[in-house]
């Protein structure tokens, strides 16, 4: 039978912890910000960009007290792209990301939002 090495231990204490294990080691993802970037990266597919919008309107941001991606938002995204308006499509969504964002140096910015 082929075991895993044990941990070292310390005659009076618990087993030392593995590196790269435990709460601390392991960073938080944000999901909504990974959608925000697929959101970014899919603005010329417009049914992607409608899914990506309904579910960033699903997630609660207590700090906006609402959602992250709210109706009116969603529907002003969308009407540009429909309307061949890709950079207030764009300014919109970067407008939502910078209200979302800021006061979260936890969330681990963009290097470009530093």
């Amino acid at each position: 039978m082929n075991r895993d090495p044990e941990p070292a231990s310390s005659p009076d204490g618990p087993p030392a912890a593995q590196p790269g294990k435990g709460f601390k080691a392991r960073k938080r993802e944000d999901h909504a910000l990974v959608l925000i970037e697929e959101l970014r990266a899919t603005l010329s597919d417009i049914s992607r960009v409608k899914r990506i919008l309904i579910e960033l309107g699903r997630y609660y941001d207590p700090v906006l007290g609402g959602s992250i991606m709210d109706i009116p938002h969603q529907r002003q995204i969308v009407a540009a792209l429909e309307a061949g308006r890709t950079e207030t499509a764009q300014a919109l969504i970067e407008a939502r990301y910078a209200s979302y964002i800021k006061d979260r140096a936890h969330l681990g910015r963009r290097e470009e939002d530093r």
